[in-house]
């Protein structure tokens, strides 16, 4: 009968235990699995900032790439950014009221009074 309450004791003791290392794996000490967690979802964001930052940089080489061999690259920035012509060509820019500050605000459309 001793052996046996021995036996129950042991069990409660172990128990415990494995509910007190539990415990302490979920919540407390240095490395918890919250901890852990965090961490991989930390990881996962930095992996797919690290992959669109590298397409981005494929991009801008290819682009730089293009500017280096292609000479119709080199005329589309020319005539985008600097508004380069030809000599027979006119140039026509379009703006937006909006987008000059300038202007003074578009009057709204007269209405038709009979």
């Amino acid at each position: 009968m001793a052996e046996a309450a021995n036996r129950r004791l042991a069990r409660a003791i172990t128990f415990i235990a494995l509910i007190g290392a539990g415990y302490y794996w979920m919540v407390g000490g240095e490395y918890t699995r919250a901890g852990l967690v965090r961490l991989e979802r930390e990881i996962e964001s930095r992996r797919a900032e690290s992959t669109a930052r590298a397409d981005e940089l494929a991009a801008i080489r290819a682009w730089a790439d293009s500017l280096v061999s292609n000479s119709w690259a080199i005329e589309r920035v020319a005539r985008e950014r600097y508004g380069f012509v030809r000599p027979d060509e006119i140039l026509v820019r379009f703006v937006e009221l909006g987008d000059r500050e300038d202007l003074p605000p578009a009057a709204p459309p007269a209405e038709d009074v009979p």
